[in-house]
């Protein structure tokens, strides 16, 4: 017993052992130099170069307490941040990543998307920094610079692949990323090699990522006017896509194949298909913009198809606009421009020209949406015999043609859009 009570007054005398940087150590530095926007120069001074930091950061060196003392007093932190010890790496990673995506539900997606890239270039672990670029290239694609979610969807393919099935969600957001740069033949290669590497793939929920890859192919195949192979992968999806009820991938199964039904003039059967879709999104409990994007789909549908109940549709509409949050949005913008289809249907053509110019000026539609509004007031102008107008509107009709290309164009759209954009319009008479 006092043998074991020297040894313990021995080790109390003791000084206490001076903590040394762990393996972690070059990587925690550059996260906090990088956050604090300095530079390796920056931390320079006597006893530590601009090269003994790099090769700090790389984990090539490991350094002594009093440089990591004088390292901490350039930081402006304890050396215990700097070490690692006010809290393990993998919580630091994790505090790092939650910052990110409370800035983005914060509606702050820039800083979201800078603060997962400082995540992935200060991690070690293979699969979490393919996670933090992943998740990266995934806030990318909800925003609007197709360039950048390239480059982001390029270094993921370039970097550490956990397997095919990811590798096909990948290619999905390249598919996007050429779209959105009018590229549509490349955004259906990039589809169709997500399908391929969905179907090499036979682990657990690979089957989930193959229902996706068809219904985003069969869209793409259809904005591209390749409607006969997107009914070929319409029917591959069979009568019965996703789990049912509830489930958003079955949803969007059946809008997608209302999409090229209608496309292909089919209208019964695209209002069949809209109302399975809306009535499986009954079961769910989808983010609002998700169940209005499908509400407006079948308004569009519906429009499209002989002896619309415009009262009904108008109806929707308001339902649609009174959840709809910020006059900017691009769904407030895309219910205008509904609205003024709507107003054409029933002859008011000083209503469709306001409210399709109203909707074109939130800067808020993409290209389709931009294009049908154009030909809309273009429609109108025509039909009201306004030759001022319509010519604005032919001209910036063909303008938008020349930006996106006409291998984007609707097909049921393109009849009315060379007839207006292309030669000088038929004047009604009588």
């Amino acid at each position: 017993m006092r043998d074991g009570n020297d040894q313990q007054a021995r080790r109390s005398q003791q000084p206490p052992v001076a903590p040394r940087a762990g393996r972690n150590f070059g990587a925690r530095l550059r996260s906090l130099r990088q956050r604090r926007g300095l530079a390796q120069k920056d931390l320079a001074g006597p006893g530590v170069s601009m090269s003994y930091v790099s090769r700090l950061e790389s984990g090539d060196r490991v350094p002594s307490t009093a440089v990591v003392a004088r390292l901490a007093a350039v930081l402006g932190i304890e050396p215990t941040e700097l070490l690692g010890e006010s809290g393990s790496p993998r919580q630091e990673a994790a505090l790092l990543w939650c910052e990110a995506m409370l800035a983005y539900q914060s509606g702050e997606p820039g800083r979201a998307i800078a603060l997962l890239g400082e995540l992935a270039g200060c991690q070690e672990d293979e699969l979490f920094v393919w996670a933090a670029q992943w998740t990266r290239a995934a806030l990318l694609a909800r925003e609007s610079d197709p360039q950048t979610l390239l480059r982001a969807v390029d270094e993921l393919g370039e970097a550490w692949s956990p397997g095919r099935g990811v590798d096909a969600q990948v290619e999905m957001f390249r598919a996007q990323a050429l779209r959105r740069l009018g590229r549509p033949a490349d955004a259906v290669r990039a589809m169709r090699t997500a399908l391929e590497l969905s179907a090499a793939d036979d682990t657990p929920g690979a089957e989930r990522v193959r229902l996706r890859a068809r219904v985003y192919l069969a869209m793409e195949l259809a904005r591209s006017g390749r409607l006969g192979e997107a009914e070929q992968v319409i029917k591959e999806l069979g009568d019965a896509p996703g789990t049912g009820k509830g489930d958003r991938m079955a949803v969007s199964a059946w809008w997608v194949r209302g999409q090229v039904e209608s496309r292909l003039g089919e209208h019964q059967a695209a209002g069949e298909s809209i109302r399975r879709a809306l009535d499986l999104l009954d079961d769910a409990d989808p983010d609002p913009t998700f169940r209005n994007r499908l509400r407006l789909a079948a308004v569009s549908l519906a429009l499209r198809s002989p002896g619309p109940d415009l009262d009904e549709l108008a109806r929707t509409l308001d339902q649609v606009e009174s959840e709809v949050a910020g006059p900017r949005s691009e769904l407030a913008a895309q219910t205008d421009g509904l609205r003024a289809e709507l107003a054409l249907h029933r002859g008011d053509v000083d209503a469709c020209w306001r409210l399709a110019e109203h909707a074109l000026a939130s800067g808020a539609l993409d290209a389709d949406d931009e294009l049908r509004c154009r030909l809309l007031m273009a429609r109108a102008a025509n039909q009201a015999g306004d030759d001022a107008r319509l010519a604005v509107a032919r001209t910036e009709l063909a303008n938008l043609l020349d930006k996106i290309g006409t291998d984007v164009v609707d097909p049921v759209m393109w009849r009315d859009v060379a007839r207006f954009a292309l030669r000088a319009p038929s004047r009604p008479t009588g």
